[in-house]
Order: C-alpha cells, then sequence, then structure tokens
C-alpha cells in the first residue's frame, strides 16, 4: 500500500502536534512528513490539510489559493470548526479538494485523507454526520479537562492577543471570552494569561493530548 504524504498548516504549533498525534495511529500509511507555521510545505507531499483556525479571517481563502496553486502541496483538505456550506463552497471555489470537520473521528480524517489522494472530492460536516466534537478528537490539553474550544483559545495566549482581538479570531463575544478564560485558568490551576500561555507550551512539550 503507498504511503501518503501529508502536511498539516496551521498557524499554531500545538494544534499541528495534536493534529498530528491523532494521524500518527494510522501509519505508516498515513504520514505526516511535514508540519508548517505560519508557512507553507517546503517538501513534496501528497495532503496538505489546512487547519484554518479562525476560518472567517479575510487572508483565509487567498492561503487556500496559494497552497493550491503550487502542485507540489498535493490536494489541500480543509479542516476546520466552522461547517457552514457557503464557506466549505468558497474554499472549493478557491481550490482545496474537500473539508473535514474537526468534530469528526480519526478513522473519518484518515478516510478523508485516502479519498483526497485518490482523486476524490470529500465534504465531512459536523451538522450533517451528528458528530460530537467533545468526544471525536484528541486534542493538547484534553486530559486536563479542556473542551476542544478551550484548546484553541489556550493556543492563541502566547500570541499576547487582547480579549477583544481574541473575540474577533474566534468569532465570539469579549464576555465569552472572559468566561472561558476563567474556566481554562480553573482547569489548568493557574491565576492569569502569563500562566495559562506558559501551560500551553508545556502542554505541547509533554504531548498532553
Amino acid at each position: 500500500m503507498p504511503t501518503i504524504r501529508v502536511a498539516i498548516v496551521n498557524d499554531f504549533q500545538i494544534i499541528v502536534e495534536g493534529v498530528r498525534a491523532l494521524l500518527r495511529p494510522y501509519g505508516p500509511e498515513i504520514q505526516t512528513v511535514e508540519t508548517e507555521v505560519l508557512d507553507t510545505p517546503k517538501r513534496r507531499v501528497d495532503i496538505t490539510l489546512f487547519d484554518t483556525f479562525g476560518a472567517k479571517d479575510p487572508d483565509v481563502l487567498d492561503r487556500v489559493r496559494e497552497l493550491s496553486a503550487d502542485p507540489t502541496n498535493g490536494a489541500i483538505v480543509i479542516f476546520s470548526f466552522s461547517d457552514q456550506p457557503e464557506l466549505i463552497d468558497a474554499f472549493t471555489r478557491a481550490g482545496a479538494r474537500g473539508y473535514v470537520s474537526k468534530a469528526a473521528p480519526g478513522a473519518a480524517i484518515a478516510a478523508a485523507i485516502r479519498a483526497a489522494a485518490s482523486g476524490e472530492y470529500v465534504r465531512i460536516r459536523r451538522r450533517a454526520s451528528g458528530l460530537d466534537p467533545e468526544s471525536a478528537l484528541r486534542w493538547p490539553g484534553r486530559r486536563r479537562g479542556l473542551t476542544g474550544r478551550e484548546s484553541e483559545l489556550l493556543a492563541l495566549l502566547p500570541s499576547g492577543l487582547s480579549n477583544r482581538e481574541l473575540a474577533e479570531k474566534l468569532y465570539v463575544s469579549e464576555n465569552t471570552i472572559k468566561t472561558q478564560l476563567r474556566h481554562l485558568y480553573t482547569k489548568l490551576g493557574v491565576k492569569n494569561r502569563v500562566q495559562a500561555a506558559t501551560a500551553a507550551r508545556e502542554l505541547l512539550d509533554v504531548g498532553d493530548i
């Protein structure tokens, strides 16, 4: 069985490492050979799994077009919590070969990678499939009791964004950010965002998924 070479593209290393860990059980058929933060893959791959993170950011479609324009990136598969049909259609028009919800279990993500690598278009939406985002995925901090969304918020803290900027990035209100931060601090046993940012790096270092 041929190996499918996968690149994971995301703006935050802690998320990249979580996705890499999620795919590890599906080797050697699926191998993560590139993990890019704020960049594009350096080597030829069969699939680029693009974790959009803030899926409504203005530059996301431009990044999809950029990745799709280079054949060494292989087929572009979007990996996101934002699964509105119109957004997925926009990704497709920009050159993506498929979309996979972050709520999908590892087996479904691996199946989508196989299908896209064989030339098929894939679309796995959480709402259409009834997937549960809190039980289907493994992510950094899950064993500490963090939800997937709390893990994403935690990954943003080392960037130094304000509450307003965090709210804009995640498309929630500032009050929601404040509430989620309080939950984070309690679960991690820290008192402020500086300590939480340190905890984010530690979760990545020890592979706490």
